[in-house]
């Protein structure tokens, strides 16, 4: 039998990449497949590459796109294992391995924080984080994966809900608004967002509830009729390489074409958050949404995306696109989808960093 990728034989896990054997590794019977595989006489398989090898090897054993590292609580993707460092994952290794160092703790840290990891721990904080906002038990909340949680997490983060004494009072205002209005855990976290935005761009913030509310509603709901013309986007052949995007892009900017936000609700945030949008209505609120993405569109058709960072299931890919003071990303969907996450202009603090 025999094993190859990319046309090479492998022999073992030597013939990998350090950054396959380490991550193969972290598959439960992944170095065992490979060994069985190498030695049995009865199939061959061929992958195109090592980081389809991963996928396939944990597809094929476990049914499931994602490993667990039990030790370190980490749920992943191999193909977002197959974008780390070396280093990085001999750190998860002796993680994983039960090291007490303080340093590997450390770098442990670190490592997580810099691929935007999440551990088993820091999602179960988002249950807890729902309860004390009083919406734990809505709808659109009760059927949760990681992507849903990890935008969940990423609520608890905000200057905003911060406070020592718990969640604030916006906080649970901003909750119960977007548990209203959301049909999925995306858009619960895009309307509390939104929410926050806009009470603090009227200063409402500390107000009466209902004054609150009414101001984020109003803003809501101008502005969702809007978004359907801003949901087209460029396709390409699921998660591909930076250039393919870029291609994809260019090939699209210069059809005239705009790329639209991945749904309605994420639209709305984005108007409210990185515009001058307070209480247009009408013809000036259109004016608004059609000068972002003018914009928008204008940086991307002068700055391409050059580097891509895998999501922690594989499953999409962000492309953050920075140039002076202005910064924009684009999301990769597994279905080929490419869309307008974010287009704003950094704040001072962030400019230099």
């Amino acid at each position: 039998m025999t094993v190859t990728v990319a046309r090479k034989l492998i022999q073992g896990p030597k013939g990998l990449t350090e950054t396959a054997a380490l991550a193969l590794a972290f598959i439960d019977g992944g170095l065992q497949w490979l060994s069985w595989a190498i030695g049995e006489s009865a199939s061959s398989y061929a992958f195109v590459d090592e980081t389809e090898m991963l996928v396939r090897v944990q597809l094929g054993l476990h049914q499931s796109p994602m490993t667990l590292l039990p030790h370190v609580g980490l749920p992943v993707s191999p193909m977002k294992l197959m974008t780390m460092s070396p280093a990085d994952l001999r750190v998860l290794a002796k993680a994983e391995n039960g090291s007490t160092d303080p340093v590997v703790a450390r770098q442990l840290r670190s490592a997580l924080s810099a691929h935007d990891l999440d551990t088993l721990e820091d999602l179960r904080a988002t249950d807890s984080f729902l309860a004390a906002l009083g919406v734990a038990d809505a709808p659109a909340l009760q059927n949760m994966g990681l992507d849903d949680r990890k935008a969940i997490h990423a609520l608890m983060t905000l200057p905003r809900m911060t406070a020592d004494d718990g969640p604030r009072q916006e906080g649970t205002g901003a909750a119960a608004f977007a548990a209203d209005l959301a049909r999925t855990p995306m858009e619960f976290a895009d309307y509390f967002r939104a929410y926050l935005a806009q009470t603090d761009k009227l200063k409402v913030a500390g107000k009466p509830a209902d004054e609150q509310r009414q101001v984020a509603d109003t803003a809501v709901q101008t502005l969702l009729p809007l978004m359907f013309a801003a949901l087209d986007c460029p396709q390409v052949s699921g998660i591909v390489a930076p250039a393919v995007v870029a291609g994809a892009v260019t090939d699209w900017l210069r059809q005239g074409r705009r790329i639209g936000f991945s749904r309605v609700s994420e639209g709305v945030c984005q108007i409210i958050d990185s515009t001058t949008f307070t209480t247009e209505t009408g013809a000036a609120a259109q004016q608004v949404v059609n000068l972002y993405l003018a914009n928008s569109m204008s940086f991307l058709a002068g700055n391409a995306p050059l580097q891509g960072r895998m999501s922690q299931n594989g499953a999409s890919c962000l492309f953050p696109i920075r140039s002076g003071s202005l910064f924009a990303e684009l999301r990769l969907e597994a279905t080929g989808g490419i869309t307008l996450r974010q287009f704003r202009r950094l704040p001072t603090t962030e400019r230099s960093a």
